[in-house]
């Protein structure tokens, strides 16, 4: 089965449908890029990059989320709003009046992104070209005309205008209202400005951007966490949905179950759904920023899938070993967003437990699971993944609940062909970092599985990205530090850790010069040209 794909762009209304089979793509999420202002954006290295995917017959470039980014740890999954862009991706080249004479340029790091000098730098820029407009003219009056971008931007403003979280606001400020706007666009005018204008700016750019791939038939694979920030537009605007207290505080917080990777567990800090609520509007939220989401691109990754069957609960200020399962909203859930979702345009993010109703559902909406090859060579010492105390976490009924997939190791050539197959992602180690690492055991079954290749390069690194691409999954995906063989250096993140993730760049386009004849020549090779 393939997926179905419908382009929306931002400004238009009729739906142009491709059929996409069997393929292939790449992780190179926009800040990687090379740019002179020290942060990869919309202007032309992503164009160059689209280019490359078309040269080399790669029809898929898959990016994290594209929102506001936190200003502690920068990561893309975690923002001030599920709605509105990264202002930070703007090619300020592109603006009118934007002359760089006119600014002190600062010799940015070619090699990895320092997000708070770029930031500084590019809000300077923001804020000069931004008050001189008008936001009655045409063009911004149209764009305020999205009732969910106009209720986003309300809320900078006013993250801006009080600098605390929302819950210390003064009351005129604790609930959106028509009225509310129309006040700060009258007394607040250089932040409504700012806002109006850059959360413009970044729409108009990325959807011409998207609109040159999708020309060049080239997709774009986007990203959506299943959770949102608890400091967020989404929770200030749908406080009855989520799991506060009277004073608007979380008693408990989202994480992840200790498991074999991380023993600890982990402690996110997102704010909990109240799913009950959630079925009470008939999931009107989910369905709203689904479809905002698939605005923006071709396909959706849905970060932690299992989250809407099984999730990890910790108490507030404590660790995540302390924490409890719950149970999600699982089929009426997908019962109902079915009905106005298109859910042949999502792909599943279901690595970890996979449970047997998470796979009914995969199955029934042929959404496409994940399969990560970095994940599923077997180690010949046999033992179950590290799931924390018995007394603490009730590991038997997990287990029951799991799918057989969860335990079964088994060579790519067998996946199903529903399937995006990874050699490894944005959390993951590079494929040379796991190689520097990897036991002799795993690395002996490694070697096991090249025995069926028909595309051997002699090379582990581009022999594991055989293996997926030889696969008979439906898509197949590795990400650009792979395909330069890159090492740890060039980790993109490490999930459980707050520093230095989300900084790597690419010094310069040519480096995929190197590599763009093998890559042509291995998507024909497995029919995914």
């Amino acid at each position: 089965m393939y997926f179905r794909i419908s382009i929306v762009l931002y400004t238009l209304v009729e739906r142009i449908e491709l059929d996409i089979k069997k393929s292939s793509g790449l992780i190179m999420h926009p800040t990687a890029l090379p740019s002179k202002y020290g942060i990869g954006d919309f202007g032309n290295t992503s164009k160059e990059f689209i280019d490359f995917l078309e040269e080399t017959s790669t029809n898929i470039w898959q990016v994290l989320p594209l929102g506001l980014t936190s200003l502690d740890e920068f990561s893309p999954y975690s923002s001030p709003s599920s709605i509105l862009g990264n202002r930070y991706l703007i090619d300020i080249e592109q603006l009118d009046g934007f002359d760089n004479k006119n600014y002190n340029v600062e010799n940015f790091s070619k090699e990895y992104v320092e997000y708070k000098k770029v930031y500084d730098f590019k809000d300077l820029v923001f804020k000069d070209l931004s008050q001189t407009i008008n936001p009655d003219d045409e063009i911004y009056s149209n764009f305020l005309n999205e009732e969910l971008i106009k209720q986003h931007i309300t809320f900078l403003v006013l993250k801006d205008l009080n600098q605390t979280v929302w819950t210390s606001w003064d009351n005129e400020y604790k609930e959106y209202s028509e009225k509310l706007f129309e006040k700060l666009l009258k007394d607040e005018s250089h932040l409504m400005n700012f806002h109006i204008f850059t959360q413009y700016e970044f729409f108009k750019q990325w959807n011409d951007l998207k609109k040159y791939a999708n020309e060049k038939k080239i997709s774009i694979l986007g990203d959506i966490p299943i959770y949102v920030n608890h400091d967020s537009a989404d929770v200030w605007l749908n406080k009855e949905i989520f799991e506060l207290d009277q004073s608007g505080e979380m008693e408990f917080i989202s994480g992840a179950v200790p498991d074999s990777f991380n023993q600890q567990g982990q402690v996110w800090g997102n704010a909990l759904y109240k799913w009950d609520n959630h079925k009470s509007t008939n999931f009107k939220y989910w369905k709203e920023k689904l479809n905002k989401s698939l605005d923006l691109y071709d396909y959706l990754r849905v970060d932690h899938f299992v989250g809407f069957f099984k999730f990890w609960a910790i108490p507030t200020g404590e660790s995540a070993l302390n924490g409890h399962w719950r149970e999600g909203p699982r089929h009426d859930f997908f019962e109902s967003i079915s009905q106005d979702v298109d859910l042949t345009k999502l792909l599943a993010e279901d690595l970890g437990v996979i449970l047997k109703e998470t796979k009914e559902i995969l199955t029934k909406y042929n959404i496409p699971g994940m399969k990560v090859l970095q994940q599923r060579i077997p180690d010949d010492v046999e033992e179950l993944p590290f799931l924390g105390d018995t007394e603490v976490i009730d590991k038997e009924s997990l287990f029951e609940e799991a799918s057989d997939d969860y335990f079964e190791e088994t060579h790519p050539n067998e996946w199903d062909y529903n399937l995006a197959a990874y050699t490894g992602t944005h959390d993951s180690p590079t494929t040379q970092e796991w190689f520097d690492e990897v036991n002799e055991s795993k690395y002996r079954n490694y070697k096991e599985y090249t025995k069926t290749l028909k595309n051997s390069f002699n090379n582990n690194v581009w022999d594991f990205i055989a293996l997926v691409w030889e696969s008979n999954s439906q898509l197949a995906i590795t990400t650009t530090q792979d395909l330069l063989k890159l090492d740890s250096k060039a980790r993109f993140n490490i999930p459980g850790t707050s520093e230095n993730n989300w900084v790597w760049r690419l010094e310069d386009l040519k480096n995929l010069e190197l590599v763009k004849e093998d890559l042509k020549t291995l998507n024909k090779s497995t029919n995914r040209a």
